[in-house]
């Protein structure tokens, strides 16, 4: 078939165009060849010996250059590509994820057996950080991790991967003001609470003593982390105060602080009234010391909590008028009674014992008893075992309460210590509580059975101590004798400052047994009162205990005891007897009245026997030991401590 020129030409003219753009493009490509596939998409074929090792590669960072560009990057602009002294990195790759720089054990990171692997990473970061090491490993994070918990978190958790800043560095992660966008990567249900809290309310706001989560739980990174949870909350008590200047003492000064300072773990801490994340003023309505959501708060612990029981005030100030003028008027009454107490006592025991000391100089001592002398009743059975219960009852109630007092103190500590720990302690405290109340009923039992069976006088006469007129006559004749003056009073059976030893009993007895009753039970007794009366109580209670245990020791065994004429001990309350010759040297007005009416006969008899005299003596000695520690710990206190 014969084609005419005509449509050759036409042919020409519409397949040149194609044919050139043909050409030009396999041109083209022969200059710019396409791109090599990236070793991100093809790292298996281009990952051959020649990628990494040659003349002038140096391992790993040649390899991590163009096989882990972004890790690579990151590393280059952290701490660990920082040159140190003697010119090495902080850290290669090596360093991290390999052991020793043996290749063959660079595993992936989700690889258990890898060095980055989180319960691994302890162990890798140790190698450098040897003191970072020892103090992670006691943490909270580092002790979950020892035990397998993957949810723990690592070192990389918190200072990252490849980014690692230095803790200084405004950049970090773990710097004050971006750890709660770190923490609230595993604590997603805490941080939002924290982050409605008055604490993250003053962080935001600028406030720099602000604290944030590294402020209060510095055991989750690098501290040692306490045993529970509970101990973390009474932990809290002291690391809350170091802010909280103004309510620490206040609080330390209810059973809820002092028993905090010993570690129990039934005492309220400042979480659990203020919650521990979730902290607001009280005037929000949301607050859990809010006046509206105290019952439910105090409920926690005090099942029995109803709408009074919430006036009580737990950061009490009894030097305060305005938070309460009742525990204001008590506390300030109770210091000038101690104060006048302790200056009346105090100056009639120096009187005396200047007076004793120059009589005991000048010769003027009684002649020890003979073996042949006779003896003569002191104090009947129900006196002697009165007093035997009121020693082992108020010794007890004075070593396991006054700690509680000054628990700020070291020998405070070390009783609580002796007596096993405060749950310990606070039990011994209501049984010796029960034996007061026992050898109480006693002593009224005692007293009525006389006056009714055996007809006595209790409330009058020579044999009653109740204080009559010739106690102030005796009084008078005793100060004369103390400025030499004049001769000794005819005293009678009691004496005056024996019935003030009992009157000081008799009267502060109830006063600390009713107010440590209150405490004992302050859900029932709130129904009754209020619960502003248990702060009342609080202070009446250690104000008391504490004139008590300071007039028995100080001063009760000074006249007793300590005298010259009586030292080392006088065993006559616990035998119950005495030799006739001191019996009338001592109580001329009674022997006189019994020589008359024929009845010294009826009260003389044998002499203890020599065990039991050793018993009465050691047991005087150990139980004024005990007292003397306390009433020297007390005063060693008062001095020192401000």
């Amino acid at each position: 078939m014969k084609i005419s020129l005509r449509v050759v030409i036409i042919l020409s003219f519409l397949l040149l165009p194609a044919l050139f753009f043909i050409f030009r493009s396999n041109h083209t490509q022969a200059q710019n060849p396409p791109p090599a596939p990236s070793p991100q998409t093809s790292r298996r074929e281009k990952l051959d010996c020649a990628s990494c090792h040659g003349p002038g590669k140096t391992l790993p960072q040649t390899g991590g250059e163009p096989f882990h560009r972004d890790a690579h990057r990151q590393h280059l602009a952290s701490i660990h590509a920082k040159v140190q002294p003697d010119g090495k990195p902080a850290a290669t790759c090596k360093d991290c994820h390999t052991l020793n720089g043996d290749m063959t054990t660079d595993l992936p990171a989700d690889n258990p057996n890898s060095t980055v692997f989180s319960t691994n990473q302890e162990k890798t970061c140790g190698r450098c950080h040897d003191k970072a090491l020892t103090t992670f490993h006691n943490s909270i994070h580092g002790r979950l991790l020892e035990k397998g918990d993957t949810r723990a978190a690592s070192c990389s958790d918190c200072h990252g991967r490849h980014t690692i800043k230095a803790v200084n560095d405004p950049e970090s992660p773990v710097t004050r003001e971006h750890v709660p966008d770190v923490c609230i990567k595993c604590h997603s249900g805490i941080v939002p609470a924290y982050e409605q809290s008055a604490h993250f309310t003053a962080f935001k706001n600028g406030n720099p003593k602000a604290p944030v989560c590294i402020d209060c739980h510095t055991s989750i990174s690098h501290d040692t982390a306490p045993a529970s949870t509970r101990d973390f909350a009474l932990m809290m008590v002291n690391k809350c105060s170091e802010c909280h200047t103004a309510q620490a003492p206040s609080y330390r000064d209810t059973f809820h602080g002092q028993a905090a300072a010993f570690n129990y773990r039934l005492a309220a801490t400042c979480a659990d009234c203020h919650t521990p994340h979730k902290n607001l003023p009280k005037s929000n309505p949301e607050s859990s010391v809010n006046k509206n959501n105290l019952v439910q708060t105090c409920a926690q612990c005090h099942t029995d909590a109803k709408a009074s029981f919430v006036s009580f005030n737990p950061h009490p100030d009894p030097k305060n008028p305005e938070k309460g003028y009742g525990t204001y008027f008590v506390n300030t009454f109770l210091k000038y009674l101690l104060l006048g107490v302790f200056c009346l006592f105090g100056l009639h025991t120096l009187l005396w014992l200047q007076r004793s000391l120059v009589a005991f100089v000048k010769g003027e001592r009684r002649p020890a008893a003979s073996a042949e002398e006779q003896w003569v009743v002191r104090f009947s059975r129900s006196h002697r075992l009165t007093h035997l219960l009121i020693i082992v009852s108020f010794i007890g109630l004075a070593a396991t309460g006054l700690p509680l007092l000054y628990f700020f103190t070291d020998w405070g500590h070390w009783v609580v210590a002796v007596f096993g720990g405060l749950g310990v302690t606070r039990f011994l405290h209501r049984s010796f509580a029960l034996v007061t109340f026992a050898y109480v009923i006693y002593h009224l039992w005692s007293i009525l059975r006389s006056a009714i069976v055996d007809g006595a006088a209790v409330f009058r006469g020579p044999y009653s101590l109740m204080p009559r007129g010739q106690d102030f006559k005796d009084l008078a004749a005793m100060i004369k004798w103390f400025l030499y003056r004049g001769p000794k009073p005819q005293i009678d059976h009691f004496a005056y400052w024996e019935k003030l030893d009992y009157l000081a009993v008799v009267l502060s007895l109830p006063v600390i047994a009713f107010s440590g009753l209150m405490l004992w039970f302050p859900g029932f007794f709130s129904r009754i009162l209020s619960g502003s009366a248990l702060n009342v109580a609080m202070v009446v209670h250690s104000e008391q205990t504490l004139m008590m245990t300071a007039f028995i020791f100080a001063f009760h065994f000074i006249h007793n005891h300590l005298l010259p004429e009586r030292f080392p001990m006088d065993t006559v309350m616990f035998t119950g007897r005495m030799p006739l010759s001191r019996f009338r040297e001592e109580r001329p007005a009674e022997y006189e009245r019994l020589v008359a009416e024929g009845k010294l006969d009826s009260i003389t008899v044998p002499p203890p026997s020599p065990k039991f005299s050793l018993f009465a003596k050691v047991f005087g000695f150990v139980a004024y030991l005990i007292g003397l520690f306390l009433v020297v710990a007390i005063f060693v206190t008062l001095f020192t401590v401000k």
